[in-house]
């Protein structure tokens, strides 16, 4: 018998078609009423004058428990701190020597104490699942996730850092899957409701872990090249972008529109500041300017200003919309925006309307996935992007964490060793450690022979030391 759909349900499903609101993370008393509730985009949490002063270097997640029964399991809470924990580069204590150092039926105090000692870490992070439900009337969904954690130094008892959250997702479900003109590269097998109940819980687990001094994940940096060094302007150093504004400003307007995109071509100036002079410029002389949109948002991003890049990004779609680097820019600003289910569509869209099919965009479909918790899609869309352009250390790491969510522990310890690999070969030993670090944290560098971990080690640090 299928029930009629609640009264309410008009004017909600209205809500839930506008845009998603970017994560605001609110610095103040957790035990506040509502605070870290509501719609969904706030975390509250606490920083202790200690963590300031002695921050953790590693961490072990307890098992959380149930403020009622109903709201369980909660490990798949757990396991989703865990994996979103393990990028940021901080040292884990596995999750399965957690257990087993543990007493499940004993108190809290002394299961931290005896993790902390056969752990060799002093700060853990505990708590519990607050809230859990799920209502879905077919056109409509519904799950909320909420959970309060604190981070306990074992060793003085204090309480170092608290965060509390309460995720909630509404919808009909996450049309994110590549559509035939790519390639089918992501099935649309999932269901559903499946799909929400997993994506709420990355939702709580990715907030609460970005809200943990100097361990928020800023995965940008990953998805653009780093530009090569400009090279000097022909007759010495370039003018000041605003000399050179004044030098071109009386031209006739075609050629005056022709000189500043030349600029914006060339290595004359390469800073987001300097870059933004010469697209608002070019935007006064042509208002339609798809490019100097572009070059704005793009900036934007480069500024830390993900909010304003999106706002500048969507003027440009209006204009052309089968640009495929304003949807990229789009989902690069929906990511540092915290909303990955909007960056992982955009990403999406990008490869959709690509001329040729594009490593980067499938790079960052899969972090987006996995940021979402997506894992098998993300495996795809990252497989996808080391077909069109193998060797990539980076991208190795993140189908690492892919494997590692998907269950595939072998797999999952290859493509990290194989980051690690990559990384030396490339002298860049924070880099291999980093994949080593992930690969630990993950709890599966027993899927390695001891020697290649050995030698891997041995390398990193003998390139560290040169």
């Amino acid at each position: 018998m299928i029930r009629p759909l609640p009264l309410f349900l008009p004017s909600v499903l209205a809500l839930a078609l506008l845009s998603g609101c970017a994560t605001r993370y609110v610095a103040g008393n957790v035990d506040k009423p509502g605070t870290g509730d509501g719609i969904g985009d706030v975390v509250a949490f606490e920083t202790a004058a200690d963590f300031n002063a002695k921050p953790p270097l590693c961490l072990g997640v307890m098992p959380l428990t149930l403020a009622k029964p109903e709201f369980g399991p909660a490990d798949d809470v757990r396991k989703a701190l865990h994996a979103h924990l393990a990028p940021s580069g901080i040292a884990l204590v596995p999750l399965q020597k957690i257990d087993a150092l543990m007493d499940k039926s004993g108190d809290e105090a002394p299961n931290l104490r005896a993790v902390s000692k056969g752990g060799s870490c002093d700060t853990l992070l505990s708590g519990e699942v607050t809230e859990r439900s799920s209502r879905f009337w077919g056109v409509y969904s519904e799950v909320r996730l909420g959970a309060s954690l604190r981070m306990t130094r074992v060793s003085t008892g204090q309480v170092i850092w608290r965060g509390k959250h309460t995720a909630v997702v509404r919808g009909g479900g996450m049309p994110l899957d590549v559509v035939s003109a790519i390639g089918g590269v992501v099935a649309a097998g999932a269901n559903v409701r499946e799909e929400q109940l997993t994506r709420t819980t990355h939702d709580v687990a990715r907030r609460l872990v970005a809200a943990i001094p100097n361990l928020k994940y800023a995965p940008d940096r990953d998805l653009v090249a780093t530009a090569a060094a400009p090279l000097p302007a022909s007759g010495g150093a370039a003018p000041s972008v605003h000399d050179f504004i004044s030098s071109v400003e009386q031209n006739p307007l075609p050629q005056l529109e022709g000189e500043l995109v030349e600029a914006l071509d060339g290595p004359a100036w390469t800073g987001p500041q300097d870059r933004i002079v010469i697209a608002e410029f070019l935007m006064q002389k042509a208002p339609r300017s798809s490019r100097a949109m572009q070059e704005i948002a793009s900036a934007r991003l480069r500024l830390g200003e993900p909010d304003a890049a999106l706002a500048m990004g969507t003027k440009a779609l209006a204009i052309a919309p089968q640009n495929p680097e304003l949807h990229f820019l789009q989902g690069r600003a929906y990511l540092q925006l915290d909303r990955p289910a909007d960056a992982a569509r955009a990403f999406v869209k990008a490869a959709a309307v690509a001329p040729q099919p594009s490593a980067g965009h499938f790079t960052a479909m899969g972090m987006a996935y996995n940021q979402l918790g997506s894992y098998e899609r993300a495996v795809a869309a990252l497989a996808k992007s080391l077909q069109l352009e193998p060797g990539r250390q980076y991208v190795h790491m993140q189908i690492g964490v892919a494997y590692a969510g998907a269950g595939d522990d072998a797999a999952a310890a290859q493509a990290f060793r194989q980051s690690a690999v990559l990384s030396l070969a490339a002298n860049d030993a924070d880099a291999a450690a980093k994949a080593l670090s992930t690969l630990k944290a993950m709890g599966i560098e027993g899927e390695l022979p001891a020697e290649d971990l050995e030698a891997l080690e041995n390398r990193i640090a003998t390139l560290k030391t040169s």
